[in-house]
């Protein structure tokens, strides 16, 4: 079955913040993302929720434009839902700042989906095939960086992921021989010591 193209980012507002800055609804996004089309029934199974609760959130999420009405599938009555955007870009700085502290609790509810599907992992390692034990990485890197230069960075890896992004398939698709979808993870922040670091004063 084809899909409708998805638009490639959704840019978060004072507006929409409220129909996704919530732990279940940024984990029912992901999955829609990642996996493919779903119904509330399936998704209440994934996340081991029940069907009022994702239900629920789906219309919130539908709501504020986050997904869409997918084709129903082999006639069955059930609604079908699927993401309207392959991502979405966080929230600016006037967003950020406001004092409803919306962009802080999605980012926090991203930060417990992120760090949920790492530990998921790593509690997974030890049933991976060699190869993809050997192909899983977890690592950090301490940089120096002005903000420029850690804007350009992002922005490099960024373009980097975006040539090997695709949509994703209809749950239950076939892979390719070997292949696996793989999740890959990066934040990039200022260490605690530095977090408040200023510019110094001009010099007289």
């Amino acid at each position: 079955m084809e899909h409708p193209e998805q638009p490639s980012q959704v840019q978060l507002n004072a507006r929409n913040l409220r129909g996704v800055a919530h732990p279940l609804r940024v984990r029912i996004l992901t999955v829609l993302r990642t996996e493919g089309p779903a119904t509330a029934t399936t998704l209440a199974r994934r996340l081991d929720q029940n069907t009022g609760a994702t239900s629920y959130h789906l219309r919130q999420l539908a709501e504020y434009g986050f997904i869409v009405e997918a084709p129903s599938r082999g006639g069955r009555r059930e609604r079908w839902w699927q993401a309207a955007h392959v991502n979405t870009v966080v929230p600016d700085d006037s967003v950020l700042a406001g004092g409803e502290g919306l962009g802080v609790a999605f980012l926090q509810a991203l930060g417990r989906v992120w760090s949920d599907a790492m530990t998921t992992a790593i509690e997974a390692t030890a049933s991976l095939s060699p190869e993809w034990r050997e192909a899983q990485d977890f690592g950090d890197y301490v940089l120096t960086l002005t903000p420029a230069e850690a804007k350009e960075l992002s922005a490099d890896i960024h373009r980097l992921l975006r040539r090997r992004n695709s949509p994703p398939e209809p749950a239950g698709s076939p892979l390719p021989e070997g292949a696996a979808r793989v999740a890959f993870q990066f934040q990039l922040f200022p260490t605690s010591a530095d977090r408040h670091v200023s510019h110094p004063p001009d010099s007289e």
